[in-house]
C-alpha cells in the first residue's frame, strides 16, 4: 500500500504538468495469419481498415506515452492454394511509446480482443479472442496531422487449431490522423 502511495505521489506533479493531446486515426491493414515475423505478407492479404483514438501523454522532453484504442478489420486472405478466408474484427489497444515529436518512432506492446470472426477455414472456437503482440512504428506530424507506417507482429497464437504449427496475427497499417485538443 505505501508503494502505491509513493507511485502516486510521484506521478501526479508528472501528469499535471505534462502536455496532453486527444487525436483521431484511420488507415488500412493488410494483415495475416503468419507462420513468423512477417512471413507470408502479400498483396493478396486480407485488406481492412481501422479507426480508432490515441492519448498523448509527454513524459519528457523527447519522450512520450501514447495510448490508443482502435477497431480493426484483420484476417487472412489465401487465394492462391485454397479460395480461404478469414475476417478477423478486433478492439486493439496499443500502448506506444513515441520517441521524438515531428518525425517518430513508435515502440510498445499491443493488446486486441476477438469482437467477431467470418472464417472458412477453422471451426468457431479455433480463433483465439485476446491477442498480444509487439507494435513497431514511424511516423511524420506536420501541425495536427499525423501519417504512421506500423507493424504489428503477434507473438501470442491467434489460432488454436493443432494442425496449425504457430498461426500468428501480423499486420502492416498506413494510417493517417488529426490532433483535436
Amino acid at each position: 500500500m505505501k508503494k502505491v502511495a509513493l507511485i502516486i505521489i510521484v506521478l501526479i506533479p508528472v501528469l499535471c504538468s505534462s502536455q496532453k493531446k486527444l487525436g483521431a486515426i484511420v488507415g488500412l491493414n493488410n494483415s495475416s495469419i503468419s507462420e513468423g515475423f512477417l512471413d507470408e505478407i502479400s498483396i493478396t492479404d486480407k485488406f481492412g481498415f481501422h479507426v480508432g483514438a490515441f492519448y498523448e501523454l509527454q513524459l519528457d522532453e523527447k519522450l512520450m506515452f501514447r495510448p490508443k484504442i482502435m477497431y480493426s478489420q484483420q484476417g487472412n486472405r489465401d487465394t492462391y492454394r485454397s479460395r480461404r478466408t478469414e475476417k478477423l474484427n478486433y478492439i486493439n489497444i496499443p500502448l506506444d511509446f513515441k520517441v521524438f515529436d515531428t518525425t517518430y518512432l513508435l515502440v510498445g506492446p499491443q493488446v486486441g480482443f476477438l469482437v467477431s470472426e467470418n472464417n472458412s477455414t477453422f471451426s468457431s472456437g479455433d480463433i483465439a479472442t485476446l491477442d498480444i503482440g509487439i507494435k513497431l512504428g514511424l511516423g511524420q506530424r506536420i501541425h495536427d496531422f499525423v501519417a504512421e507506417v506500423n507493424v504489428y507482429q503477434g507473438i501470442r497464437k491467434a489460432v488454436q487449431n493443432i494442425d496449425f504449427d504457430k498461426g500468428t496475427n501480423t499486420v502492416i497499417q498506413l494510417s493517417v490522423g488529426y490532433y483535436i485538443f
